[in-house]
């Protein structure tokens, strides 16, 4: 078993299929959604897409109709995929994710974040399972967020990024304690086989280490965003998950730091756009 095992994959999208859909379906019958910035979907988005964006999807996607289909889309598709794990946990029917973003639509290339197109956490593992995943990936996060915060030109945007990568640490702390509560261990650091260096998304440490290097300031947000969101859905379902009352205490309290995350993400990016 590795790490992949405890993900799933999301229903992506070409954008040869979307059209192809949008052209034989009436705008009524589906829900069409933009999670990019408002500046972003003031500079051209696809006739008829409601906007949203990410940091403010978990608040407001009662706007849409989880019958339809929704298919949702960003500027490259990183952050459309952590939209649809927080649409597919609220119960939404059939979410589908246009490969490639809005880039791929209007025929540039789609150069975005080397995600394995994986965002939903999968539920039915054990909670100290679940705790040892995301310890690693709270690590692995870190890591990221430490190189991050090396590539800004401006020092406040890089403090950002180091105090991002100092939450995760805290993360992990508790993580370590969840764990060791379900799984009656002592170890200071969870067990989990075949962690590797993966990311959220169902990235490779040292190919988005790759990627940052060759970005802006915008792109490297975006990925930011993408990996906070998918953190975020996680600690929901996992409060879910947990019956004593001082773990579900630990989730809410990650979850809201990760949500506080996403806020500051999004202020930063609407800086940068």
């Amino acid at each position: 078993m590795g790490i992949m095992d405890f993900f799933k994959p999301a229903t992506t999208w070409s954008t040869e299929k979307v059209r192809g859909f949008l052209n034989d379906h009436s705008p009524e019958s589906y829900n069409l959604l933009d999670v990019r910035q408002g500046k972003e979907y003031e500079g051209g988005h696809l006739p008829g897409a409601h906007l949203i964006p990410l940091g403010e999807l978990e608040t407001r996607y009662s706007e849409l109709d989880p019958l339809k289909p929704t298919i949702v889309y960003c500027a490259s598709g990183a952050r459309s995929r952590a939209a649809a794990a927080i649409l597919e946990r609220r119960g939404f029917d059939q979410v589908l994710n246009m490969g490639g973003g809005i880039h791929a639509w209007e025929g540039q290339t789609a150069d975005g974040p080397p995600i394995a197109g994986i965002t939903c956490f999968d539920e039915t593992r054990a909670p100290e399972e679940c705790a040892a995943l995301a310890w690693h990936l709270e690590e692995n996060t870190r890591l990221l967020y430490l190189a991050m915060a090396g590539i800004p030109s401006e020092p406040e945007d890089g403090a950002i990024f180091l105090e991002l990568a100092a939450d995760e640490e805290h993360h992990r702390e508790f993580l370590a304690e969840v764990y060791r509560r379900y799984s009656h261990s002592s170890s200071s650091i969870p067990a989990f086989p075949g962690q590797g260096r993966s990311l959220e998304g169902g990235m490779d440490l040292e190919e988005a280490l790759q990627w940052i290097g060759k970005k802006q300031v915008a792109d490297i947000l975006e990925l930011a965003l993408s990996i906070e969101a998918n953190a975020y859905d996680r600690y929901l379902k996992m409060l879910r998950k947990v019956k004593d009352e001082s773990s579900r205490a630990i989730f809410r309290l990650i979850a809201g730091e990760e949500r506080s995350h996403l806020k500051r993400l999004t202020s930063l990016l609407d800086k940068k756009l």
